[in-house]
């Protein structure tokens, strides 16, 4: 059977998507999500803490917070426009699983990278490097970061993975080492 969550409007005649990116994450529990779909037009603090990632930009592009329940996979992507509650809405089914896979996929990247322009088996990124290089972004607040880590501790490649200052060190396991060559690699997506 293939069941999944859907929001259905009578007598549509178009449907109009809008191009979005999701630049904040914020996970909590069934429960918690429940609460917060009952009550979208009141002020939440996890609102106000993430509206700097809500905005319109110049092209059109909304970029907003995505209300993720991590049991049922499903989200609400918010643009609050300013206010501490979620002025629009968009609600996805099974965005966990596409969050998961995406950050999955920049895990990866970075897993090939790491392997071949690591150090002495170590490799390092800031979250700066991580939109411009991975198109993933990462700060120290957004949520996105802390998936990424959690990604990135499931990879048997690493020994060791530790942040500070903004700056991801991974720690190579020997055996993933390869030998480098005279000729630096550079970094290519």
């Amino acid at each position: 059977m293939l069941s999944t969550n859907a929001i259905f409007e009578r007598k549509r005649s178009v449907i109009e998507p809008k191009p979005c990116t999701i630049e904040a994450i914020y996970e909590m529990d069934n429960e918690t999500f429940e609460h917060f779909c009952d009550s979208l037009m009141e002020n939440h603090s996890f609102i106000s803490d993430l509206n700097k990632y809500m905005y319109v930009d110049s092209a059109g592009v909304i970029h907003g917070l995505l209300a993720l329940n991590t049991e049922s996979g499903d989200g609400i992507l918010i643009d609050s426009q300013g206010y501490d509650y979620a002025r629009y809405t968009a609600f996805m089914p099974n965005a966990k699983e596409y969050v998961e896979k995406q950050i999955s996929l920049v895990a990866q990247q970075i897993v090939k990278d790491a392997i071949q322009m690591s150090d002495e088996c170590e490799y390092a990124f800031d979250c700066e490097s991580a939109e411009k290089h991975y198109g993933l972004p990462v700060t120290d607040d957004n949520g996105i970061g802390a998936i990424l880590l959690r990604k990135l501790q499931e990879r048997e490649e690493f020994s060791d993975i530790e942040i500070e200052d903004d700056v991801f060190y991974l720690k190579l396991k020997d055996e993933f080492k390869i030998e480098q060559t005279m000729s630096e690699p550079t970094m290519q997506m």
